[in-house]
């Protein structure tokens, strides 16, 4: 079947569905509090699975995808990949049915994060390419997050401290990845040539942002961290640098490629909001919301629908309900994080209507790639 031939087309199908339902669970929860058996704190749910759930089969189907052009060896397929979004989706039934299985679904994640990092890290180590073996770290250290969040799972504050290092966690593969995407995409696309930036401004900018993920799991704040607030105005900084060196102005009429230039812009904006409200604990909950729906669901939205087309060989362009998507993300974004800060009487308000956005946004995506991600090339090539 053509879902198992690359790894892209399986998470990103799984990673779209997902979105839709977990979301649907999580405003069902909000409409309908006493529809919950409380096994699990739905926050605790909510913050893991919207974390590990939606954002690693997208991290799995993107690197093993990638890694098969960055090396030449063939990647991953077939039974393969079967067992590896198997486990991956075990996980994901037990937390949704099983809640009281902890252990178990523990078992399934560390399995899927194992058999990640081995098919990523060996093809990479065979080919000796130093540069790539940067996404090791950080998918051991998403893993240990992981981990952790399933053994504090009984500790409200300590899982939102590991979840925000998560969240950071994935930022810096989004750092890392999109750093190298964006301007080529850009490049390509429009004509430019956006020379690369000195290497030790993109270990600063790499390294700054995993830092704030370690202060934000070892250091967390509780009445306000001026340290943490300092030093998170000057990565975001260094990140809006970053940016504006891509040219992202240029892009407005193109969808695949605003869409990416705004999701990383929340990177920077994030950062100043947290050093604006002195990463105080309450106001540092919205404004990471920020990061976790602007930069991270819309980056995912923006690669998904961009990768799915190019290895897919069909043109790069989408229908304009696509363009609205990516649109409602980032509104979403701004909604969710700006209107409890604004007033504390709209929380409940902005997680409602951000829910709903969100979900819009990612059926309007299995919408236009389901059959992409199920049929063969439009080019008959394999892939």
């Amino acid at each position: 079947m053509p879902l198992w031939r690359l790894a892209f087309r399986a998470g990103f199908l799984l990673a779209g569905a997902f979105a839709v339902l977990a979301m649907s669970r999580w405003l069902y929860w909000m409409w309908q509090p006493q529809s919950w058996d409380f096994s699990l704190f739905p926050g605790w749910w909510h913050a893991h699975e919207m974390v590990f759930g939606f954002a690693m089969p997208v991290v799995a189907g993107f690197l093993l995808s990638a890694v098969a052009t960055w090396t030449g060896i063939p990647g991953t397929t077939g039974w393969r990949l079967q067992l590896l979004f198997g486990l991956w989706l075990l996980a994901r039934g037990i937390l949704w049915l099983l809640p009281q299985q902890l252990a178990l679904a523990w078992l399934a994640e560390m399995l899927f994060f194992g058999l990640l990092t081995y098919e990523l890290t060996r093809r990479v180590w065979a080919r000796r390419q130093w540069r790539n073996m940067l996404f090791t770290p950080v998918l051991l250290a998403l893993a240990a997050l992981s981990s952790a969040s399933y053994w504090s799972a009984d500790d409200p504050l300590l899982s939102v401290r590991l979840h925000y290092g998560a969240v950071w966690m994935i930022t810096v593969l989004i750092v890392i990845i999109g750093g190298r995407v964006t301007p080529l995409f850009t490049g390509n696309r429009l004509g430019l040539t956006i020379s690369p930036l000195p290497l030790w401004f993109e270990s600063l900018a790499i390294g700054s942002t995993v830092l704030i993920a370690l202060m934000m799991v070892f250091s967390p704040p509780q009445q306000g961290n001026p340290v943490l607030a300092i030093f998170c105005l000057g990565a975001g900084i260094v990140h809006l640098i970053r940016l504006a060196h891509w040219q992202g102005w240029k892009t407005l009429g193109v969808p695949l490629l605003w869409s990416m230039h705004l999701s990383y812009l929340c990177i920077p904006l994030a950062m100043f909001g947290l050093a604006l409200v002195d990463a105080q604990a309450v106001a540092s909950k919205n404004v990471i919301h920020l990061l976790a729906i602007g930069s991270i669901g819309g980056m995912i939205l923006a690669m998904m629908s961009r990768v799915s087309l190019g290895h897919t060989g069909r043109p790069l362009e989408v229908p304009t309900y696509l363009t609205c998507a990516f649109a409602l993300v980032f509104l979403a974004a701004v909604l969710r994080a700006a209107g409890p800060l604004l007033d504390v009487a709209l929380t409940l308000y902005a997680w409602q209507v951000s829910a709903v956005l969100w979900i819009i946004a990612f059926a309007l995506f299995m919408v236009r790639y389901i059959p992409v991600l199920m049929r063969p090339r439009a080019d008959g090539k394999p892939g």
